[in-house]
Order: C-alpha cells, then sequence, then structure tokens
C-alpha cells in the first residue's frame, strides 16, 4: 500500500468514526454490530481507491478527472448491484444491516477520498481553474456524504407487473 493510499484510506476511517458518532447520538446504532463494522471497512476501502482507478484506465494523464473523481462511480455501481439482483441476496443472508453496511462503507470511502482531494489538490483534469475542480470535487463529496447518510434498504420492491 502505497503513503498515499494508506492516507486516503486513513482518511476514511476517521470520517467512517465521525459517521457512526454522529449516527449514534441521533439513536442510530444499525453498524454498530462489530459484523456490520467488519463489513464495512473493506467496502470503505474500496470506495477510498475507486477514484485512482482512472490512472488505469487513462493513463497518469488522465488522473483526477470527473469519471471517476465524482459520485457517478456510487451511482454506476449501485446501478449495477440492482441489475444483478444483489440486493437480494445480501438481504437474505444479512438483513438491512449489511446492505447499508456495504452502500455506507463504498459511499463513505469515496467521499472521504473527494474530500481530501479538495484540501490536497483542487485541480480536476478537464476542467478549467482550480476553482472549479474544488466546487467539483465539495458538491460531490457532499452528495456522497448524503447517501451514505441517508441510506436505502437495499431491497428493491416487487414489480406490479
Amino acid at each position: 500500500m502505497s503513503s498515499a493510499r494508506f492516507e486516503h484510506f486513513l482518511w476514511g476511517i476517521v470520517l467512517g468514526m465521525v459517521y457512526l458518532w454522529l449516527k449514534k447520538r441521533r439513536g442510530d446504532r444499525l453498524l454498530l454490530h462489530p459484523v456490520a463494522l467488519a463489513a464495512t471497512v473493506p467496502v470503505l476501502y474500496l470506495g477510498t481507491a475507486l477514484p485512482d482507478w482512472d490512472i488505469a484506465v487513462f493513463g497518469i494523464g488522465g488522473h483526477r478527472n470527473p469519471l471517476f473523481h465524482s459520485a457517478i462511480p456510487y451511482f454506476c455501481l449501485a446501478w449495477l448491484w440492482r441489475r444483478l439482483g444483489l440486493p437480494e441476496v445480501v438481504y437474505s443472508i444479512g438483513g438491512p444491516r449489511l446492505a447499508s453496511a456495504l452502500h455506507v462503507g463504498l459511499a463513505l470511502g469515496l467521499a472521504s477520498h473527494l474530500g481530501l482531494d479538495v484540501w490536497q489538490y483542487g485541480d480536476v483534469r478537464w476542467m478549467p481553474g482550480e476553482t472549479l475542480g474544488r466546487l467539483w470535487l465539495s458538491g460531490h463529496a457532499v452528495l456522497s456524504g448524503l447517501v451514505a447518510w441517508f441510506p436505502q434498504s437495499g431491497r428493491s420492491t416487487p414489480s406490479s407487473s
């Protein structure tokens, strides 16, 4: 693990701890179960690493582009998750706790990566100016944080057809 990867993961752990503390203060203890925490950490790591996959796709010259350094990867994976029928499988294994842990971990990992990039870098490829890049990263970090704060149950509703 590189120092930058470790830094992003550490920042994700800190954000995850703040998230759990705030949720506990509001009386929401859904993810405070040891199994939920154990499921959240690897997915949180995945969320912190996901934006850097742009290097593998576009090369280092395309690093920190708006396709990967945004909430777009979360929504693409959430769509694929539902398309493959995984909500029902995960819900049958671990109920709403496991489903929420997986979504929250990914969203918080992504939010922490984007938030750290606002502070450390600010520039986003294919966007003019550092200010616009910081606004892009900030907006998507907040959006990812909101996705984590208001997780869906992970269970799709039966269709009426």
